[in-house]
């Protein structure tokens, strides 16, 4: 079948499934950052990824403040802490004892301090914008819009 929305002769776009060489194919099984296409795949490239990778991957660089994050590693690691969060003011609340919660929460923060930076380096920020946190609504309104914004698409002074 040919015309404007057919797939190209061969039965898909190299590389992957997608024009400009896609998430899938060979080459892209954990990210990376393929020159040719102008691709952002790995995770510290600001490569989408998955609820437990995004998870998983916050913990593994919670001290790393260099390199980017995508929409999804930082929106899925909020999500996960937001719900880690609740259930442990539930159980805080049920056994009297805060020291537990005190720790995990304080982890949570670190990781997710790191990730923002990360986020705000994907649009081609400074992580030193996180001081905004320091200016009640509109600083927080501001953060907001910026882990919004799509990331820049290819390599920019952050990786």
């Amino acid at each position: 079948m040919n015309g404007p929305y057919s797939s190209p002769p061969g039965g898909g776009y190299p590389g992957g499934g997608y024009p400009g060489g896609g998430y899938s194919g060979p080459g892209y099984p954990g990210g990376g950052y393929d020159p040719q296409q102008g691709q952002q795949q790995g995770y510290l490239q600001g490569g989408p990824v998955g609820f437990q990778d995004a998870i998983r991957q916050a913990f593994q660089n919670i001290t790393n403040f260099s390199g980017r994050a995508s929409r999804s590693a930082f929106w899925w690691f909020w999500l996960a802490g937001f719900i880690v969060n609740l259930v442990l003011q539930i159980i805080t609340r049920a056994a009297g004892s805060t020291a537990l919660s005190a720790v995990v929460s304080i982890i949570i923060a670190i990781a997710g301090l790191s990730l923002a930076a990360r986020r705000l380096h994907d649009s081609d920020k400074s992580g030193w914008w996180l001081l905004l946190y320091f200016i009640p609504i509109i600083g927080w309104i501001v953060l907001l819009v910026f882990y919004l914004l799509p990331g820049t698409p290819g390599p920019n002074r952050h990786g």
